[in-house]
């Protein structure tokens, strides 16, 4: 879908299921429209790809969305961050254009706020502590604090996005934005978006739980737009990961659960403390708010290039459908 969007291509995205004599579509499948361009491509994608690919006589007769090309931003602190770097890994090698860009860039003047909106229209976060992303450094109680204290960082490496960055994001959602946040990173709209959902999981003490890294199942709604293309049970790797519980939204905010723990045998290869802790805590969440969106993918979706099978809820959040 990127390789094609990149040649102005026509593409849409099938909101409920179609079936036909000989065609079978999905929520989510997506509809090409016949041109040269595609045809030239399409040799060299289905030999990379291998996706299946079946021929319509015209668009069916089900709701449709138009699909754009997003101006993608993925978001780099100075603390080499790992994750961010596994992310970016992703995209080059699924050729999803994509700007790396820093704290410097929420950043406006005296006279003018910085407007994301100009520039993007998705901006992803890496797995990262939300202190480190907003102020450079964790928290004081945080254990690892002690490795920052007297630490002489140069001045244009020095902090994080700041309170500037954080209204920039919010005023990127409001106008019509998608914000996606990874793992940790999803602590970041909790602490700092006043949203209708918190981590379960903060302040449990690991006697009580603890996960080292393993794979638990997921109940997925497939019928929501960042559930598209994703079995109704997933198995999705659990790493320092985040218990989501939402509360009914008021205001200008509204929720969508797309991905939770099951009631019981969660885990499916690996170690769980605390299974009752964590049954029926959401995973993923598609928050609604003004024009914009937030997703809160609240586990490593994308671990180490490795775990394709979820990689879909990071890609849906790419390419969400117009309303």
């Amino acid at each position: 879908a990127f390789a094609l969007l990149k040649e102005n291509t026509e593409i849409y995205r099938t909101k409920k299921p179609f079936s036909s004599e000989k065609v079978h579509l999905c929520p989510g499948g997506f509809i090409i429209k016949n041109s040269p361009q595609v045809r030239k491509a399409l040799p060299g994608l289905l030999e990379k790809w291998h996706p299946g690919i079946q021929e319509l006589q015209g668009l069916p007769d089900v709701p449709m969305s138009a699909l754009k090309n997003p101006r993608i931003g993925l978001y780099q602190s100075w603390r080499s961050n790992m994750d961010e770097g596994w992310t970016r890994y992703v995209f080059d090698d699924m050729g999803i254009p994509f700007t790396t860009f820093h704290n410097k860039d929420f950043k406006g003047t005296e006279k003018k706020k910085v407007d994301l909106t100009a520039k993007f229209d998705v901006i992803v976060f890496a797995d990262e502590d939300p202190d480190m992303i907003k102020l450079g450094k964790p928290e004081p109680n945080h254990p690892y604090a002690q490795y920052f204290r007297g630490m002489v960082i140069p001045p244009e490496y020095e902090g994080g996005i700041g309170n500037e960055g954080i209204e920039a994001l919010k005023a990127f959602v409001e106008k019509g934005g998608i914000l996606v946040t990874l793992n940790s990173a999803c602590g970041l709209v909790i602490k700092e978006f006043d949203a209708p959902v918190h981590n379960a999981l903060e302040k449990i003490d690991r006697s009580k739980f603890f996960c080292p890294t393993s794979l638990l199942k997921l109940e997925v709604n497939p019928a929501t737009p960042i559930g598209y293309g994703i079995s109704p049970e997933a198995a999705g790797m659990f790493s320092d990961s985040l218990g989501l519980t939402t509360q009914i939204p008021s205001g200008d905010w509204d929720r969508t659960v797309v991905a939770s723990y099951p009631k019981e045998d969660i885990l499916m290869s690996g170690w769980l403390l605390g299974e009752e802790i964590l049954a029926r805590k959401a995973a993923v969440v598609d928050l609604k708010y003004k024009q914009g969106r937030i997703i809160l993918i609240g586990f490593a979706c994308q671990h180490r290039a490795q775990s394709h099978g979820t990689y879909k809820f990071l890609l849906n959040a790419l390419l969400y459908p117009a309303n």
